[in-house]
């Protein structure tokens, strides 16, 4: 009992000192909103998607990012698109017609990690005009996406939209019959 005491004391200041050395450096790499916003005009895609990553947990309330996240939206790189509109979703952007209009395009991509990614950033976002565009989302042919659109449906519609998820209440993959359940429950409980 005594050996373990020591053992667990030892490992503890261990820790302690791994994370004395290692929290000064993180701390000196924060940077300031302006120098992460010009990082957004990078052309490493890694770079811009972790400026954009580091603008939404340092500045969640920022409004100085938004147009330039708002631009990045129609970004030939994909994993920039799909980070703007997450940021912009996470950060519940007041946004345009034109800006769900570029999350949307997202629905057409090949990738359906892209097309999740928007119906995530939707639910973060005054996009009840779109629901059409999500609803059709519900007929896709990837389970993930499906299951992103019935979570999308659920924060975003209203009763109506019961009839547009009921059908999924007996599709074959259990994973989409649970959400579908969700969603209506959810759905249900709008007055």
């Amino acid at each position: 009992m005594n050996m373990m005491t020591k053992r667990g004391f030892m490992m503890t200041v261990a820790v302690a000192v791994l994370l004395l050395g290692i929290l000064p450096s993180e701390a000196a790499k924060s940077k300031t909103e302006d120098e992460l916003i010009a990082e957004l005009s990078g052309t490493n895609a890694d770079k811009v998607a972790h400026a954009m990553q580091e603008l939404e947990k340092q500045f969640p309330t920022t409004t100085k990012a938004l147009p330039e996240l708002k631009k990045m939206l129609t970004d030939s790189r994909e994993k920039v698109r799909r980070k703007a509109g997450r940021v912009l979703g996470v950060l519940h952007a007041e946004v345009s017609a034109e800006d769900l209009k570029n999350i949307t395009a997202m629905f057409k991509a090949a990738d359906p990690q892209e097309v999740m990614d928007a119906l995530k950033s939707l639910r973060g976002l005054k996009a009840t005009s779109v629901l059409p565009e999500i609803l059709s989302q519900l007929k896709s042919t990837d389970i993930g996406v499906i299951r992103d659109a019935c979570r999308t449906v659920a924060a975003l519609g209203s009763k109506a939209n019961v009839q547009d998820i009921e059908p999924l209440l007996t599709h074959p993959d259990a994973k989409v019959q649970k959400d579908a359940k969700d969603a209506i429950f959810a759905l249900q409980a709008r007055s």
